[in-house]
C-alpha cells in the first residue's frame, strides 16, 4: 500500500513494509530508494498527446498574454474613463495602478511559462523529452502529467528551486 500526506507542510510518502523512516526525508531520496514502485520513467509518455497538450496550453497562455498587452497598451490616463486626472479620486488611481502592476506580473509569469513550453516542444522534436536536462535520467510519467513542460527530474528540480531561492 502506498499513500501520501503532509506533516507540517513536509511532503511525506508512506510505504508499507518499510523498516526505517526518517522524518523530513526529501522526496528525491524516497524516489531514489523506491522509484521502481512509485513511478517509472517518462519515456513511455504518448508523445503526440503530450505535444497536443503543450501546443494547446501554449495557445491559451499566448491568448492571455495578448489580452494583457492590449490592456497595457492603453495609457493609464485613458483607461480610467475620467475626463481628466483631476476628476479621478486618488484611491481610484491607486487601484488602476495596482491592476496594471498585476497585469505586468502576470504577463511576465505567462511569458516565462510559454518559454518553458517552447523548450519542451523542442525537446520533443529532438527526442529528448521525458529525460532530465541535468542528469539525463527519465522523468517520472506522473510528474510529466502534472508539469508537462518540466525539464527536470524531482531531484534536480529541488536543487534548482534551492539555488534560485538564494
Amino acid at each position: 500500500m502506498l499513500s501520501t500526506f503532509d506533516v507540517a507542510r513536509i511532503p511525506f510518502v508512506l510505504l508499507a513494509h518499510v523498516e526505517k523512516v526518517q522524518l523530513g526525508t526529501p522526496l528525491a531520496d524516497v524516489l531514489r530508494k523506491h522509484g521502481s514502485i512509485l513511478a517509472h520513467g517518462g519515456l513511455d509518455v504518448d508523445r503526440n498527446a503530450m505535444r497536443e497538450r503543450l501546443v494547446r496550453e501554449r495557445a491559451d497562455l499566448q491568448a492571455t498574454v495578448d489580452r494583457i498587452r492590449e490592456r497595457l497598451a492603453v495609457p493609464q490616463r485613458e483607461s480610467s474613463g475620467d475626463l481628466s486626472v483631476v476628476d479621478q479620486h486618488p484611491a481610484d488611481a491607486a487601484s488602476e495602478t495596482e491592476a496594471r502592476e498585476l497585469d505586468l506580473a502576470r504577463q511576465t509569469m505567462f511569458e516565462g511559462k510559454i518559454a518553458l513550453i517552447d523548450e519542451a516542444l523542442a525537446r520533443l522534436e529532438r527526442g529528448e523529452y521525458g529525460r532530465c536536462v541535468v542528469c539525463g535520467r527519465p522523468i517520472p510519467e506522473e510528474r510529466l502529467e502534472l508539469v508537462p513542460e518540466t525539464p527536470y527530474c524531482v531531484e534536480d528540480a529541488e536543487r534548482e528551486q534551492q539555488s534560485s531561492a538564494r
